[in-house]
């Protein structure tokens, strides 16, 4: 790892060098910008939510509100390399809302958090450097392999391995589809722009173990008039930062914090005639072979506009196109907890609705994620763990019991939707709207999310946001 960003940077360092030792005259001006100035008011309801154990609060009727501003500044240098900084806050409120007089009522306070939106340099190659085959990114930028996916979908880079887990939302409420890459990506595009590739080391940022780098590969191809499709591969924790955490040897566990270890699960059959019929399996532990963080995931997705074969007509350019995604969130199998790799696919189906021109887009997407575990991460975040937590108590750290595949826990949250909807008023001034059951965790009083999404129960829990956004 250490060789070939040092080799990346060891490059761009030298091409600075080079460009500050030229005379005067031979260096360009810096093209600048606009200073970008954009401004969002949130303001929505959890109209049912319900957390899973732990932070099993009942979360409904509660309102969502975040009002942010962001600054942007961009620059080209001697037309060859992109320069985009972003700063701001967000104004935002934790969940579950404290009581006033009562012993949390500090959480009803309005929290501020400065950030940092995106600090990204691209360089572009060649002789024509507007029209460039080869560019290099680098630094932290939002990346997005599926221009219509909305809300949900886009989980080569933002989901979990072992454990399997999804997210939408976080500190961005509404069109979240995509994944803010902090490290490098080396697009190539031909064939006229039809066949993009994309080389990238994204570095960890959101779940334990952090700052491993995960190599990835992502192409897509404009394979005939109105048909897009997309894959992609992603060795997630392929190169550890600290190979004890990516792949940890925990042996004894500590029950006291519902650790029961990473040793793998067996699965043995219980020949004991007296328990046989109402426990048919009991489970050792089998402590020379353990869980791991590191996997390989895949993706693959497909667009179809039929505009490009019945005419556009009277729709408008994102009417009608129908887009899909499948992805496997870790190819290899591993006992018990990862046996079956059907049940480790989230699928994706989203449909642009037709509205003629009066809206920007509208947008309906379905999910099925058949997980036989809770899209809990517990244990990641609180053990380090790369397993799966399904139950607050553990009668010990050598069994399984407590583990219920058909409960409405693991069950009844195999569906998410959501619909989409953006709206340009005039310039400057954008409306948003969405409505949704999904993987959207809150953030709690000392900045922590939710270990569960809100919205656990099919077709019960749903939450809706409104956005008016302000750019200049």
């Amino acid at each position: 790892m250490n060789s070939v960003l040092q080799s990346v940077f060891f490059r761009v360092l030298l091409l600075a060098a080079c460009s500050a030792t030229l005379p005067r005259a031979e260096v360009p001006a810096i093209k600048r910008k606009k200073l970008a100035m954009t401004s969002q008011l949130d303001f929505g309801q959890i109209v049912s939510g319900h957390g899973i154990q732990p932070q099993a609060d009942d979360v409904s009727s509660q309102f969502l509100q975040r009002t942010s501003v962001w600054l942007t500044q961009e620059a080209l240098v001697q037309d060859r390399l992109q320069v985009k900084i972003g700063v701001g806050g967000i104004f935002w409120y934790s969940l579950p809302e404290g009581n006033v007089g009562g012993e949390d009522a500090h959480k009803l306070g309005t929290k501020f958090g400065p950030g940092i939106s995106q600090a990204q340099a691209t360089y572009f190659f060649g002789a024509d450097p507007a029209h460039a085959a080869l560019k290099l990114q680098m630094g932290l930028f939002p990346y997005k392999y599926n221009p219509e996916a909305k809300n949900l979908g886009e989980y080569l880079l933002r989901s979990g391995t072992y454990p399997g887990v999804l997210r939408t939302g976080g500190w961005n409420f509404i069109s979240t589809a995509g994944y803010m890459v902090q490290g490098l990506r080396l697009n190539y595009s031909t064939w006229g722009g039809r066949f993009q590739s994309d080389f990238l080391l994204p570095m960890e940022r959101d779940l334990p173990p952090m700052h491993d780098i995960s190599p990835t590969y992502v192409g897509s191809l404009a394979a005939l008039p109105g048909v897009e499709l997309g894959g992609g591969v992603c060795w997630n924790h392929g190169i550890p930062v600290k190979p004890s955490k990516t792949s940890p040897h925990d042996i004894q566990g500590d029950l006291q914090y519902a650790n029961p270890g990473n040793a793998y699960f067996v699965k043995t059959p219980n020949e004991d005639p007296a328990t046989k019929d109402s426990i048919p399996y009991i489970f050792l532990r089998d402590t020379t072979h353990f869980y791991t963080f590191q996997g390989i995931k895949l993706m693959a997705r497909l667009t179809l506009d039929p505009k490009a074969w019945l005419g556009a007509g009277p729709f408008a350019a994102q009417d009608l196109k129908l887009y899909g995604e499948a992805a496997v969130l870790g190819w290899k199998n591993y006992p018990v907890l990862y046996e079956n790799r059907s049940q480790r696919i989230p699928i994706t189906v989203g449909f642009n609705l037709p509205t003629f021109g009066f809206l920007e887009a509208l947008s309906l997407e379905v999910e099925h994620y058949g997980s036989k575990f809770p899209d809990n991460f517990y244990q990641v975040y609180n053990n380090e763990l790369p397993i799966p937590h399904w139950s607050e108590n553990w009668p010990s750290k050598d069994t399984v019991a407590n583990y219920a595949p058909n409960s409405s826990a693991i069950r009844g949250d195999d569906w998410k939707w959501s619909v989409y909807a953006r709206k340009q008023i005039i310039g400057g001034i954008r409306l948003y709207a969405q409505a949704a059951s999904d993987h959207m965790r809150p953030y709690e009083y000392n900045v922590f999310p939710f270990y569960a999404p809100v919205t656990n129960r099919n077709g019960k829990d749903w939450y809706y946001v409104c956005r008016l956004e302000l750019g200049l």
